[in-house]
């Protein structure tokens, strides 16, 4: 199992979530899935999505999933804190 946590435009995945609570999905695992892989399977294209993290280390598309893992989701319109820095880490941008 996965443990999605959503940000921002993305909790609307959730029905009735709410900005002030968390907003987590548990989502089946799949044996050998690529984030890339992951994020398609969840309705979003690679557009829809800005900095994200899988077990607290930012994604990339190739990057595999494991059972267990907790994955961060954020909007494309949702940046790092430090300035620039989504431009040289974006998954999109490696």
């Amino acid at each position: 199992m996965l443990e999605v946590h959503l940000y921002g435009l993305l909790r609307g995945l959730v029905k009735d979530s709410r900005a002030d609570e968390d907003t987590i999905l548990h989502v089946e695992y799949r044996d050998g899935e690529r984030f890339g892989e992951f994020v398609k399977r969840l309705g979003l294209d690679e557009k829809d999505i800005g900095d994200c993290f899988v077990n607290g280390v930012i994604a990339t598309l190739d990057d595999v999933l494991r059972d267990g893992d907790r994955v961060g989701l954020f909007p494309f319109n949702m940046v790092l804190i430090d300035g620039g820095m989504h431009m040289k880490y974006h998954p999109q941008r490696r």
